[in-house]
């Protein structure tokens, strides 16, 4: 049983990481693409048992999308965001709230079409967020995805959980190992090792179980 895990870029002119890893954590694939067509025909030939997308998948209840000229509104007075997002904010761990003018906008609008492409086909889809999988497996010293020590560290914290890594280790980058993260931790969510924030209304954060 395979996970297909993705690192999404917002531009079709960047190319977006995937992570094919199997259930023994042993055998790994990965592979980019730049149009979503192009991802589904990796989906199609994979056929994975899950897709782990590390970006959101939803917006908040009440909106229809996330342009300021719009007059849809948080349904939940006072929200600046998903529950989910809140969630995490309380735990302290960082993220950016899904709400009007938002800078992740095209990220978002890409990710829902593709979710809703995969969910069409029949494949089951989570959401993912790479960094707080991260603080929850390797700790609060995690540096941030796009600093030099990212990918060494990335590297290190990755190979006592994903052995075969060492095959693509002088090529990784940290687009591919986010995507391997996110693959990982849709492997833990098969296993049942795995706990969710949020409010299914509006879109679920599967995270790595918490602690108790």
């Amino acid at each position: 049983m395979s996970v297909l895990g993705i690192d999404l870029r917002a531009s079709t002119k960047k190319p977006s990481a995937v992570a094919i890893l199997g259930s023994d954590l042993k055998s790994i694939l990965l592979g980019s693409f730049y149009e979503d067509i192009d991802l589904a025909k990796v989906v199609k030939q994979e056929r994975p048992q899950l897709i782990a997308i590390g970006a959101p998948l939803n917006l908040p209840l009440g909106f229809c999308c996330l342009d300021k000229s719009c007059g849809c509104k948080f349904a939940v007075p006072n929200r600046k965001g998903r529950l989910l997002e809140l969630e995490l904010a309380k735990m302290g761990i960082s993220c950016f709230y899904t709400s009007k003018g938002s800078i992740m906008k095209d990220l978002i609008y890409r990710a829902i079409r593709i979710r809703n492409g995969l969910e069409l086909a029949g494949y089951n889809v989570i959401e993912v967020y790479p960094h707080a999988t991260k603080i929850l497996l390797f700790g609060d010293s995690v540096p941030p995805k796009h600093s030099l020590a990212s990918v060494s560290y990335m590297k290190d914290h990755l190979v006592p959980l994903v052995s075969c890594i060492n095959d693509y280790a002088g090529g990784l980058d940290i687009y591919a190992c986010e995507a391997i993260i996110n693959a990982y931790t849709g492997q833990l969510h098969i296993n049942s090792e795995t706990d969710v924030l949020g409010d299914p209304r509006e879109g679920v954060l599967v995270l790595p179980q918490l602690p108790n």
